[in-house]
């Protein structure tokens, strides 16, 4: 999958660049793929990403391969090999 972050002040290690980043991830949901970026990151950060233990933040804009998802069972997508995954963070 390749994923790219967009509008955080401080981008994730590894993110600094403004294009897509490779990402190797062993599960299948979008959920599951946000958590996996967010390992070891501060929990400032994973408040800006995730609500709660399975809710992404409504401040938090996806898009999968261009297609914006924004309904509340979008923690649970299912992800396939190949798809581009774009963060958009857009706080208040």
């Amino acid at each position: 999958m390749t994923v790219k972050i967009i509008g955080l002040s401080e981008p994730l290690p590894g993110f600094e660049g403004a294009g897509g980043v490779p990402v190797d991830f062993p599960g299948n949901t979008l959920g599951g793929f946000i958590k996996h970026l967010l390992w070891g990151a501060g929990p400032e950060m994973k408040n800006l990403f995730l609500s709660g233990e399975e809710g992404i933040s409504s401040d938090l804009v996806t898009l999968v391969n261009g297609i914006t998802v924004s309904d509340s069972s979008r923690f649970h997508l299912r992800l396939n090999e190949g798809d581009r995954i774009e963060l958009v963070s857009s706080p208040g």
